[in-house]
């Protein structure tokens, strides 16, 4: 019986991300499409405020720095964390928002006359965040951040393919198989025999 039960507990687990993603499937594409129309027109946030933003954008840009190449900024990666946190980030929502406040206290306290995360220079920004590291609210903020850099440009974030060109990443709609051994009669090679 036990190892039906776990048999059970595994396809369950496998299948749950499969049904999760495909439950939310809808508002995933639309929380990309308005991300993407947002980013493109310069847009007022959804989930939001424009400080908040700031601030997040200068956390992102901490995480993924401008230097001889494009950062998080110039990709456009808080568009991508506004629009997740309308959909599939929402039940994060407020674990972001109380960090956020939480690391703004701190910034008001330690660091006056700033209030603000983004209002510091860089080295106190790296400074703050490295306290931060090891808190969810990081964990959260360092996530979205990669996934915003280097996901689908119609997701909000890596704007002009920024993040993809980074990585030297060429996108296209076809690949050609990389053929071996097994598949070489394919691609008009050799026999199969070495």
């Amino acid at each position: 019986m036990t190892g039906t039960r776990r048999d059970f507990l595994k396809a369950s687990s496998a299948t749950l991300g499969s049904a999760w993603l495909t439950a939310h499937w809808p508002a995933l594409l639309a929380a990309a499409g308005v991300a993407r129309e947002a980013q493109a027109a310069g847009a007022a946030f959804a989930n939001l405020s424009a400080e908040d933003a700031r601030d997040i954008e200068a956390i992102g840009a901490q995480i993924i720095p401008s230097d001889e190449t494009p950062g998080a900024r110039e990709a456009g990666v808080v568009y991508f964390i506004d629009a997740a946190l309308g959909s599939f980030a929402a039940p994060r929502a407020g674990l972001l928002r109380e960090g956020l406040a939480a690391l703004n206290a701190k910034v008001k306290a330690a660091h006056q006359p700033a209030t603000r995360f983004a209002a510091l220079d860089d080295a106190t920004q790296i400074a703050v965040l490295k306290g931060e590291e090891a808190g969810e609210f990081f964990g959260n903020l360092h996530f979205l951040t990669i996934a915003g850099m280097f996901a689908l440009p119609s997701y909000g974030g890596n704007r002009d393919d920024i993040g993809w060109k980074l990585l030297g990443f060429d996108h296209r709609h076809v690949w050609a198989p990389p053929f071996g051994y097994y598949d070489a009669h394919a691609a008009g090679g050799h026999d199969g025999k070495f």
